[in-house]
């Protein structure tokens, strides 16, 4: 199991599983050896996965009922053309066994490139934002088909980057995801084309840690970064390799 997201609304944790190719969902309390109470899986589904270019990502929509999973070309040890082109699967929240999704996000006019670029979804603005790594691509959330995005944010200013779990906090409109320079930066949703982002915190330089994921804390206008080093002289100052910081940012929750 290589991601999951939690749903907040319902107490649910939704687990991806790309050896068995399938979505997972368990009780938010589950603990042991606990069945999911649902599961998607099978050929109609059109999950795909393997041990080289497993589906490492995964999103929940509480509020809409819905999940969306990333999915794309793997690019390791030949198995690039047995997977789908890169897209996004949504599926109901309630749904269970060999059922299709609903909408398929996927196709040449959406610009959607790479390998399983993640997504997260503003609830407010019924916006859903791809992350290819360099560029933000903005759809209404019941794109179908091959839709060409509403908005992208992407150019040299912009500073886009990827943790791979970027975030967008839906009451204020913001994007908070990595940056150039090994920071973090939040930018509007309402921004579009080479728009600089509208915060940023410079990690790196501050703590001498990369990012590798992160996590909002809105009760206490905090983001929490998982950090570590690289090796190879790419340490942090206090030589411990893996820890957690947390950033006071009341900036990008007003």
């Amino acid at each position: 199991m290589h991601g999951f997201a939690y749903d907040e609304v319902h107490d649910e944790i939704v687990v991806n599983s790309p050896l068995a190719q399938a979505i997972l969902t368990f009780r938010g309390g589950a603990n042991g050896e606990e069945a999911p109470i649902r599961v998607i899986q099978g050929s109609r589904t059109q999950i795909m996965g393997d041990a080289y270019s497993a589906l490492d990502k995964v999103s929940v929509d509480g509020v809409n009922n819905e999940i969306y999973l990333p999915i794309g070309r793997g690019d390791r040890r030949g198995v690039q053309a047995e997977l789908p082109l890169p897209g996004v699967l949504v599926f109901d929240r309630l749904a269970n066994g060999n059922v299709a999704p609903k909408r398929v996000l996927q196709g040449p006019h959406t610009q959607i490139v790479g390998e399983k670029p993640p997504v997260a979804i503003d609830t407010v603005r019924n916006l859903l934002v791809v992350n290819l790594n360099n560029a933000f691509l903005i759809f209404d959330r019941t794109a179908n088909g091959d839709t060409p995005p509403k908005a992208v944010i992407r150019g040299p200013r912009s500073q886009v980057g990827s943790t791979g779990n970027f975030r967008v906090y839906p009451p204020t409109g913001m994007i908070i995801d990595s940056c150039t320079g090994q920071s973090v930066c939040a930018w509007s949703i309402g921004d579009s084309g080479d728009a600089p982002p509208r915060w940023k915190i410079p990690v790196k330089q501050i703590t001498g840690y990369r990012i590798s994921g992160l996590a909002l804390v809105p009760a206490h206008k905090e983001v929490l970064f998982s950090v570590a080093g690289w090796g190879k002289g790419d340490y942090p100052p206090s030589g411990i390799m893996n820890a957690v910081l947390t950033f006071s940012w009341p900036e990008i929750y007003q």
